[in-house]
């Protein structure tokens, strides 16, 4: 969800308006994905280096994150009529009191929904979720619980806070050709990339059902590029 600030820039407004206006299009995507049976849907709304950035935009963001978590969770109607379940998905030690209450909050009450998963990545690196990873199978070693042997690609892949199935579209907006250290792991198992040149806030229904029948149209090639990998 890359290009909020440019659009907020580019329309003479604060930052912090080109995050809200973020937050609105994030909700119409997630009800264009669900009118189209998406099951899973990861976004990224926060990277580690984030914090990098001015101590009022933090501010903003994590005032932001608070207040539209527990939004989400108690009112909006993904949730309350097609089931939502939220995951909050990171390194939450690094987010204050209030916003891991949020996270938290925003788990409880939609985790036994059945609908459409959404993994909201925040705080989140994909080198901080490996890493991570590798910690927990040692851990696991030193436990008992995991055997010398038994370590391969799927103990560590069974560790990482994304969980499965395999990630079939990434996309990024804002006309940025990188990955910015998102998702670094499940893309390289033959997920479709897309680079959008938009801004997040203008991304629109045109864009992702361009996306969706690109990715139809390459499907069988991607399954046999699979299928060869194994």
């Amino acid at each position: 969800m890359d290009g909020n600030r440019r659009y907020a820039r580019k329309r003479q407004r604060v930052a912090s308006s080109g995050h809200v206006s973020g937050f609105y299009r994030l909700a119409k995507v997630l009800e264009w994905c669900n009118d189209l049976g998406v099951g899973n849907v990861s976004v990224f709304a926060f990277a580690i280096n984030n914090f990098n950035r001015t101590p009022e935009e933090v501010k903003t963001l994590m005032d932001l994150a608070e207040s539209k978590l527990r939004e989400l969770a108690e009112k909006s109607d993904l949730v309350q009529r097609h089931g939502v379940r939220i995951c909050v998905i990171g390194n939450r030690s690094l987010l204050s009191q209030g916003v891991q209450e949020a996270a938290e909050f925003a788990e409880q009450k939609t985790m036994h929904n059945r609908g459409m998963r959404l993994n909201i990545c925040f705080p989140y690196s994909a080198t901080d979720e490996i890493s991570s990873a590798i910690r927990k199978v040692v851990e696991d070693v030193d436990t008992g619980k995991l055997q010398h042997a038994e370590i391969d690609e799927k103990a560590l892949e069974s560790r990482l806070q994304i969980p499965g199935p395999d990630l079939d579209i990434l996309v990024r907006t804002s006309g940025q050709i990188r990955f910015s250290n998102y998702m670094l792991w499940q893309s390289v198992k033959m997920a479709y990339i897309r680079f959008v040149d938009v801004f997040w806030p203008d991304f629109s229904f045109f864009h992702m059902i361009c996306i969706l029948i690109s990715w139809q149209l390459a499907y069988n090639d991607i399954q046999r590029r699979k299928q060869l990998r194994k």
